[in-house]
């Protein structure tokens, strides 16, 4: 055996020993330490409080009390400064000196001004800030079971609309800051993980989320802060000895179709009767019934919302482990998330891992590493199949006789069903997967110059891989029966975004300045490729076996941005408070001359209750006054929307071959948003707060496709046109209803409201999808419903009843007739799909170690097109569709005289195209979750050797008020290709969800 001789190169094993270092940290102590002991407790009744931070202050050295208040922390020197800390008490700082036992009894506040907030490139005291920014600890978001953070903040942030438009594993909920500030722009906030745009997260993770509101905090962010920012902030090290803490969830969902409920068989062959009703002598000719519908079908009923929605198992894991000292900190968790769909054959799964690692090299230097790496898996659906899980009968059996899913097509006499179709052969025939691999990098270097004055750079690499396969088998009957077909698509996308700011800091007894000015570049780069086709022999889904219709796709996208960033604070003995920024950004997104964009702003603030004329009015905690103004942008149109395109899609002579796609706009520009707010926050009584906000947002350019004159040869063009006028009002109040030694009650409100006005739209501009159609006007709103306007049922024929306008030539209207002739029919503007407000309100319940919270949301003032009552609620127009059951003083005419909701079936010619009649109001009270909490006592999880020990059950989406007579009032606020806002299609179903979680801290 042949010995290799020993490294003899000192240098390089030192380097390769430091790198270790940096990179897995050293806890071993460099200097002398001594060991502080002592106990924590309520000034006002002397009960412990576990939990308590206890820091060294300018270090990252802390320690968490234990059960019965104590803490143990080593220090330096005599000098130190301890610092206490704990949500709802008082701060203190204590010098350490000549002592090793340190007692401390924390006062109660429930305002903390002195608590740092995350403002993205800065951070500032709660009392510095001067624009409208809502803060949401993890404490306040741990009520729901979700990956996504947008679901545990619904009904928590004043002026933000969440909206979980499908009930779908692994669906992401719509959020919109303060309204639509455009037409076809993206409308979703920008997010900002650890202080850097994008990047990518776990709830579990998450420490704080901060939503900047107003231009005055978003201005910062210039081009991508016109629909808000949400930061986020991940978890650090905190005690001296490393914690862990584990939870474990487990629980079902259940499919709710709120007010819907198909008939049964028996309540559909009933139903059906009203077919063979003679409308002259108004009886019902039940001998033809009886010979086209035998009596048998009365007796078949078999349940399709039973077996294609079923419930299924969700389920949590997290596990973390956190640390720090004086030198480093660290924190690293895992998790996996697995939600069952309750649409057979579907589900989703996410596995992710979290770690972050903070090195003070010295007290200058210090730097940071954070890495997050996730995969998820997930099954989709068909839309066809929730359409006929719907809309077939209860009278057909879907099982042969060896229980088998039973196929059907076409040429199937005893398939009672309309289009010949066994959803559950289909599904058993298909697949619909999608799959992903995302990782991030973070790399953040911190610089101390002077005491001043300091440099930061914060780095970013990210990474994304994605895959979807969509399979229907040869064996399928419908489209695809007898050939089958396949698509499978993968995308990559990869980029990078460094920021590189100087920072100063002059902080002194009367005035004080800090700022920051720096450079900013983004990168992102994507390629996707893809292939389908058809022809598949039985038993093989991979695009290589196709024979058929063979088609493949793909292409790559790249954009970049640079920007200049500046940014101005003073403050004035603590009560007078300003802030100005600027940035520069520039794009490739817009054509040379229109790249660069500038996006000034500024905000103040007046702290009244740190005046002097206020100091002893003890009932007032906080005054303060704040205004901002400012300008933000949007860069994310897509690319290439300035330039003349050509689609490489044809052939000639056998070569690849051209057709214009797309117009050149030449002078295509940013969209901009002028932002204005004026707010107030008061805190009483060191029990009661309430925030205050106006504001007046005017974005310019809109992004819009413009119809063109039939001798372009193109039927729109990209151009900027006209404005969108935003005005709001938002309200929060939080109180303290009693605070105990033994018990406490919390009640929290928010409010929203917004409203909105088109300007500058000279010529009106229609959206339509599936005959439904909206529109946009001068003096207009966004997403208002252009539909002919439905008055009801003729009393004396029972015929449907329309409405019809005469018009002069300045377009007034002259005459209001009614009409029974759909092709008469006047479309008009017949309601909206935005609310007049949303908000929710929340309460929490703490007894000794027993706490119960509730979270509600609601939503007033949107209308909702029901376009599944189209088929569900046809008028006999679809004999072989099954019908939803009727909401309570639905009737159906039948003779002269008769008040009724619903026309003859004899005389409901068109009845059912599209008309305000399925428009209806989609208000709506929601009870978001419940939970009920008990942490075990402390002499039993002390007896374990835990920390903390708690076990919890919670139910989410339980209960809704509305009266929407549908699956679900909550519907989609974004516009698509395939989906218009306030269009409730056949929809994934929302879920209730009952879990039990079990919380471990040691």
């Amino acid at each position: 055996m042949k010995l290799t001789k020993p490294m003899k190169n000192t240098a390089l094993k030192n380097l390769i020993l430091a790198l270790l270092l940096i990179f897995t940290g050293s806890f071993m102590p460099l200097v002398a330490q001594t060991t502080v002991r002592g106990r924590v407790i309520d000034s006002k009744n002397n009960q412990t409080l576990p939990g308590t931070t206890v820091s060294v202050k300018g270090t990252y050295k802390a320690a968490l009390t234990d059960i019965d208040g104590n803490y143990k922390i080593d220090v330096s020197s005599s000098k130190e400064i301890l610092v206490f800390k704990f949500v709802g008490f008082k701060t203190q700082e204590i010098e350490v000196g000549n002592k090793t036992n340190i007692d401390i009894a924390l006062a109660q506040e429930d305002i903390n001004l002195e608590e740092i907030v995350v403002m993205g490139y800065s951070q500032k005291k709660r009392s510095e800030i001067a624009s409208a920014v809502s803060i949401v600890t993890a404490e306040k978001m741990a009520d729901v079971t979700t990956p996504n953070v947008a679901n545990m903040l619904q009904g928590k942030v004043a002026g933000v609309e969440i909206v979980n438009s499908s009930g779908a594993p692994g669906q992401e909920a719509e959020v919109r800051i303060r309204g639509i500030a455009s037409v076809s722009a993206p409308q979703g906030p920008l997010y900002v993980v650890d202080g850097i745009i994008g990047g990518n997260y776990d709830a579990n993770d998450v420490e704080t989320i901060t939503v900047l509101k107003d231009a005055g905090a978003t201005g910062m962010y210039g081009s991508q802060a016109n629909g808000g920012v949400i930061i986020i902030t991940t978890k650090k090290g905190k005690s001296q000895a490393t914690q862990f803490e584990f939870k474990a969830t487990l629980g079902q969902r259940v499919a709710d179709q709120g007010h819907l409920t198909m008939m049964s068989g028996s309540e559909l062959y009933d139903a059906q009767k009203e077919l063979y009703r003679d409308y002259a002598s108004g009886k019902i000719d039940i001998l033809k019934f009886y010979s086209e519908r035998p009596r048998e079908l009365r007796t078949r009923n078999f349940n399709w919302e039973g077996k294609m929605f079923q419930p299924a198992l969700v389920q949590n894991y997290y596990l973390s482990a956190r640390k720090a000292n004086d030198k480093s900190s660290y924190y690293i968790g895992g998790s996996f998330f697995d939600e069952g769909g309750t649409l057979i054959n579907t589900g989703y799964k996410k596995l992710n891992l979290h770690a972050n690692h903070t090195n003070q090299f010295s007290d200058k230097i210090r730097l940071d590493n954070n890495f997050n790496i996730s995969a998820y898996d997930g099954t989709s659906y068909d839309y066809m199949d929730m359409y006929y899980s719907y809309l077939s009968l209860p009278w057909d059996n879907p099982y042969d006789s060896s229980g088998n899913p039973l196929f059907v097509d076409g040429t199937s006499t005893s398939w009672w069903s309309r289009d010949k179709i066994n959803p559950l052969h289909t599904i058993k025939n298909s697949n619909h997967e999608y799959k992903g691999f995302d990782v991030n990098y973070d790399l953040v270097f911190d610089y101390k110059i002077t005491n001043w004055l300091s440099f930061s750079s914060s780095n970013r690499l990210s990474a994304s891989i994605t895959k979807s396969h969509d399979f229907v088998s040869k064996l399928a009957a419908g489209t695809y029966y007898g050939k089958g077909y396949i698509s499978e698509s993968s995308g990559l996308d990869y980029g990078g975004i460094s920021t590189e700011l100087l920072k100063f800091n002059f902080d002194g007894k009367i005035h004080s300045f800090s700022g920051l000015v720096g450079f900013e570049g983004q990168q992102d780069h994507f390629e996707s490729l893809g292939a389908e086709g058809k022809g598949l022999p039985e038993g093989f889904s991979v695009p290589a076996v196709a024979s058929k219709e063979l088609l493949i796709h793909g292409y790559k996208d790249a954009s970049y941005m640079q920007s200049f960033i500046s940014q101005f604070n003073y403050n004035y003995k603590s009560k007078y408070f300003f802030t100005g920024s600027y940035r520069i950004d520039a794009t490739s997104a817009f054509p040379p001359k229109n790249r660069n964009a500038h996006f000034p702003s500024v905000s103040a603030a007046w702290l009244i209750s740190n005046e002097g004329f206020l100091k002893d009015l003890k009932i007032v905690d906080l005054l303060k006054l704040r205004t901002s103004y400012g300008i933000t942008g949007m860069k994310d149109i897509g690319a290439y929307k300035y330039m003349g395109l050509f689609s490489l899609s044809t052939q000639y002579n056998s070569d690849a071959a051209a057709v214009p796609y797309q117009l050149a706009s030449p002078n295509l520009t940013w969209e901009k948003t002028e932002q204005f707010n004026i707010g107030f926050d008061l805190g009483l009584f060191n029990r009661i707060t309430f925030n205050l906000d106006f504001y007046r947002n005017i974005t310019r350019d809109l992004l819009i496709q413009v119809a063109q004159p039939l001798s372009v040869g193109f039927e729109k063009k990209w151009e900027n046109v006209g404005r969108v006028n935003n005005n709001g009002l938002e309200l929060t109040l939080s109180t303290i209803l009693v605070k105990s030694s033994d018990f406490q009650w919390t009640f929290d409100i928010t409010y929203g409201n917004n409203s909105n006005r088109l300007k500058g739209i000279d010529t009106p501009i229609y959206q339509t999808l599936n005959g439904i159609s909206q529109i946009y006007r001068n003096d207009g709103e966004l997403y208002v419903f252009n539909l002919p306007k439905w008055l009801g049922v003729d009393v004396q024929t029972g015929a449907p009843l329309w409405e019809h306008l005469e018009k002069d030539a300045g377009g007034n209207v002259t005459s209001r007739t009614p009409t029974s002739k759909y092709a008469e029919a006047t479309s008009q503007e017949v309601g909206h799909a935005l609310p007049k407000f949303q908000g929710g309100f929340n309460t929490f319940l703490k007894y000794k170690g027993i706490s119960l919270s509730m979270n509600f949301s609601y939503m007033y003032g949107n209308d909702v097109y029901n376009f599944t009552r189209k088929f569900m609620d046809n008028d006999g127009h679809e004999p072989y569709y099954n019908l939803m059951e009727w909401k309570d003083g639905w009737s159906r005419w039948k003779a002269p005289g008769d008040v009724a909701t619903h026309p003859s079936i004899q005389k409901s010619a068109l009845s059912t195209e599209n008309s305000s009649r399925y428009l209806e109001d989609g208000s709506y009270l929601k009870l978001r979750n419940i939970t009920l909490r008990y942490e075990i006592p402390a002499n039993i999880v002390k007896k374990l050797k835990l920390q903390q020990l708690a076990v919890i059950f919670s139910g989410d989406n339980l209960l809704t008020f509305t009266n929407y007579w549908g699956q679900d009032p909550e519907v989609t606020i974004t516009p698509s290709t395939y989906v218009m806002p306030g269009v409730s299609d056949f929809k994934y179903p929302p879920n209730k969800q009952y879990v039990f979680t079990l919380e471990v801290k040691f």
